[in-house]
C-alpha cells in the first residue's frame, strides 16, 4: 500500500523541504519526541517512517505556520483524531485556532515560526536555561497566544546565534551589550527621524524606507568598527 511506502528521515525531510525549506531532522526528531508522529523502526534501530507520516508532519507543520498554534494544543487536537489528520482537509475547530492566529497575525512573526520555550531551547540547540536568562536580559520576547506564550522565528535566530557565542567561549550575560548599544542607536535614529513620520502617508513610507537604509548602513558601520577595534589584538600578540 502507498501509505506504508518505508522513508528514511532523509526523504522524510526532501519530501517536506518544498513547502519547509527550513525543516530539519532535530525538528522532526523533536516532534517525534512530542508524541506527535510514531515512525517505526528496522532491527537496527533506524527510524522508518510512511507516507501517511509524512502527511501528518506537513499538517502539524502547517498548523504551526497557519495558525501559530503550540505543540499541546495541535497534541489535544490529534489525541481527539486517533493521531490522524484530522477529516475534512485537515481542518480543526475553529474555537481552538482562533486566539492564537489572531495574536499571532497581530505581530511580526519571522519565517512563520511558533514554538514554546521548551521547543525553541531544542531546536536553537540550548538549555532552556538559557532561553530563560536570555529573556531576563532581554533579548528575548515571547507573545501571548491564549494561554500560552510562544516564540517566533527572530527568536529562534537569536538563540541559534547566542549557541554559536555559547562554543565560542562568550558568556549568555555579556550579550547584553548587543541589547544595549541597539537601543540607544535606536532612540538616535528615532529622534531625527519621528517629526518626519508626522506627515502623510506617503511621507511615512519614505521615512520608513530610509529607515531600513539606515539601519542596514549602521550594521555595516558597526562591522568596520568593531572589526577595527579587534585588530588591535594582533598589534599586542
Amino acid at each position: 500500500m502507498p501509505g506504508n511506502t518505508a522513508l528514511t528521515i532523509g526523504e522524510v525531510i526532501e519530501r517536506l523541504s518544498e513547502e519547509f525549506p527550513d525543516i530539519t531532522v532535530s525538528k522532526v526528531r523533536f516532534l517525534e519526541s512530542q508524541g506527535l508522529v510514531e515512525p517505526g523502526r528496522t532491527p537496527s534501530g533506524y527510524r522508518q517512517f510512511t507516507t501517511g507520516d509524512v502527511d501528518l508532519l506537513r499538517w502539524v507543520l502547517r498548523q504551526q505556520r497557519e495558525h501559530f498554534l503550540p505543540l499541546k494544543v495541535i497534541r489535544k487536537v490529534l489525541e481527539g483524531t486517533g493521531g490522524r489528520v484530522p477529516e475534512p482537509d485537515g481542518e480543526v475547530d475553529e474555537s481552538e485556532v482562533s486566539p492564537f492566529r489572531e495574536r499571532g497575525r497581530s505581530r511580526r512573526f519571522v519565517g512563520s515560526v511558533s514554538v514554546s520555550l521548551e521547543e525553541l531551547a531544542v531546536t536553537g540547540g540550548v538549555d532552556p536555561a538559557v532561553v530563560a536568562q536570555l529573556e531576563r536580559l532581554g533579548l528575548l520576547v515571547g507573545h501571548e497566544a491564549g494561554s500560552a506564550i510562544v516564540y517566533d522565528g527572530e527568536a529562534l535566530h537569536v538563540v541559534r546565534l547566542v549557541a554559536r557565542f555559547l562554543e565560542l567561549g562568550v558568556d549568555t550575560r555579556h550579550l547584553r551589550m548587543f541589547l544595549v548599544g541597539a537601543q540607544r542607536e535606536a532612540g538616535v535614529l528615532e529622534q531625527a527621524l519621528l517629526p518626519r513620520l508626522r506627515g502623510d502617508d506617503r511621507s511615512r513610507r519614505e521615512v520608513r524606507a530610509q529607515l531600513d537604509e539606515l539601519v542596514d548602513a549602521g550594521s555595516q558601520l558597526r562591522e568596520i568598527l568593531l572589526r577595527r577595534s579587534l585588530g588591535r589584538l594582533d598589534d599586542q600578540s
